[in-house]
């Protein structure tokens, strides 16, 4: 049957764990993962969109292609913003999804939605397989599409008949994928390499592009060869160490002081796998003034889609950095160093109860967790201060800053590392969107390590408001009604409260021995700001503080 051939399919694949919320159009599906002899673990989250973002974090912290299934019409569309995250931050993963059966679509049958319309903007492609002898050849093709150049989210639809349905099936045997890029044209390789030997005060801007060809050694070994400094976008943290010499962190709206200017004052810009976001270049003109930019990217369609650039390379960045570092002078920069660490502005006091010093606290007690972050203040804060070691160390929403994404997620990122500490730091507002999945949590006894910074406040919006609109708090300041510790009780799961360094210290003392999973509620005050800040449209030199 077709729904024992999607079990079967999944279990080529070498997937371990699908993140499935049942329902009646994939009542056959489910009951072929009950009947069948596999080593898959079905997770049942409590919504189906948290179960995609298990299966994002999932796939960005393993070598495996995330799995989520839902049923059909809403159980589909809970799903959407799941995916839509998933292509926003080229995560690779596979969405199987129930639909109605053939003889029914197109008739406003009950629970039918069209999934293969709606999706199609937010997926690499999707698929709705009407014949059953289609369907294996066509989840070897998803898990293939979602893995390929650069990655992302694919859809199955498949009918409830289909599920049902008999044909043959042989097992086949699937190979660890080769992935073909595209060949990379020597000639603008040999133009960069001159480029980057006759600039006087170059820069290094990273992307969420090193992560995903793991190319963070390449990245390394070319930065220090060129002595070239690295900025990062907030999704290439951990592209190289936070603590080296030549990292200046976080680049953009809330990137530190020094590595703003030094992006917007550099002679020569070499962008790896990164975007250009909105959030990074500010103001398009000011950030391309007076100086050159090489663009290296696999994706063609990046290209000038938002900063004009001299020189472009397509391709695998773990291919083409080699090329470049071979050809590239070895070069040291006292002058353009001595500049960027006067642009540096002092830290606040260590002792001082702050998000920074409460993080710096956390980081120092679990140094080697992987970080997954909700979206809002506090994830602009571990961006910053987060000493990030690694490629995917840190797990967060970038490209469309989905609140409510990071209990999922930090769900997926435990049960893909289940020997490693995985950390949760979240904001109230968010953790109010996914907060039922503590259920989950403590059902598969999943040890989280959660982290909610509250401010009663929708934060990141109210400082907005208190900067730009005269402090008219609409809508963001948040009555407290509910005992988070309470409600992390109700699933079983213990609680802590801090409200001063000291408790802090003592907290993290506590729990360092705990197994299971736990809740930190951690109290700041709302008048706490992510600074410095770059108002929207403006250069990113124009850096506000408080």
């Amino acid at each position: 049957m077709g729904s024992e051939i999607t079990v079967r399919c999944l279990q080529e694949q070498g997937i371990k764990h699908v993140f499935s919320f049942p329902g009646g159009v994939v009542i056959p599906l489910f009951d072929a993962f009950y009947r069948l002899d596999h080593d898959i673990t079905q997770i049942g989250p409590c919504h189906e969109q948290n179960g995609v973002h298990a299966a994002d974090g999932y796939a960005r912290t393993s070598d495996t292609v995330g799995v989520a299934i839902t049923t059909s019409g809403p159980g589909a569309t809970n799903a959407i913003t799941g995916i839509a995250n998933a292509y926003m931050d080229s995560v690779p993963m596979v969405v199987i999804t129930g639909q109605v059966a053939t003889p029914l679509l197109g008739k406003d049958s009950f629970q039918e939605i069209d999934i293969i319309g709606v999706t199609m903007q937010i997926t690499k492609h999707n698929y709705l397989v009407t014949k059953v002898e289609d369907l294996a050849d066509t989840i070897r093709q998803a898990f293939v599409l979602a893995q390929s150049g650069r990655p992302g989210p694919v859809v199955v639809d498949i009918p409830k008949d289909i599920f049902l349905a008999q044909t043959e099936y042989e097992w086949k045997d699937i190979p660890k994928l080769k992935i073909e890029y595209p060949e990379i044209n020597m000639e603008n390789v040999e133009v960069a390499i001159k480029a980057i030997n006759a600039a006087k005060n170059p820069m290094i801007y990273a992307g969420g592009g090193i992560i995903k060809s793991k190319a963070h050694k390449e990245l390394l070994a070319f930065a220090e060869k060129s002595g070239i400094p690295v900025a990062n976008s907030l999704m290439g943290l951990g592209g190289i160490p936070r603590d080296h010499k030549l990292s200046l962190g976080m680049v953009g709206m809330h990137g530190s002081h020094e590595s703003n200017l030094a992006v917007i004052n550099a002679d020569l810009l070499i962008a790896m796998g990164a975007r250009f976001s909105d959030r990074v270049i500010g103001n398009s003109k000011e950030f391309a003034r007076n100086k050159k930019i090489i663009h290296i990217d696999v994706d063609p369609t990046e290209f000038a889609k938002n900063i004009p650039c001299e020189i472009q390379i397509q391709g695998n960045i773990k291919d083409v950095l080699p090329l470049l570092t071979r050809g590239i002078e070895e070069k040291t920069y006292p002058e353009w160093y001595e500049k960027i660490k006067n642009w540096k502005v002092p830290d606040r006091p260590a002792g001082e109860y702050t998000p920074r010093n409460l993080l710096n606290a956390i980081n120092a007690a679990y140094p080697e967790a992987f970080v997954v972050t909700e979206v809002g203040q506090h994830q602009m804060w571990v961006g910053q201060f987060w000493n990030v070691k690694r490629p995917a160390q840190l797990v967060t929403s970038g490209g469309l800053g989905t609140m409510g994404y990071g209990l999922g997620a930090a769900m997926g990122v435990k049960l893909a590392n289940p020997d490693s500490d995985v950390l949760l730091i979240a904001g109230d507002g968010s953790f109010r969107m996914n907060c039922q999945e503590l259920i989950t949590v403590s059902k598969y006894n999943i040890p989280l390590k959660i982290f909610l910074f509250d401010n009663e406040a929708l934060g990141m919006v109210r400082q907005w408001q208190k900067l730009f609109s005269e402090k008219r708090y609409a809508e963001t300041d948040v009555v407290q009604c509910t005992d988070y510790l309470k409600l992390a009780a109700a699933s079983g799961i213990p609680g802590y409260k801090v409200t001063t360094m000291a408790e802090m210290k003592e907290t993290l003392e506590k729990i360092k021995d705990i197994k299971g999973p736990l809740l930190v509620h951690v109290k700041i005050s709302n008048e706490e700001g992510v600074y410095p800040i770059v108002p929207g449209g403006c250069a990113i030199d124009e850096i506000y503080y408080e």
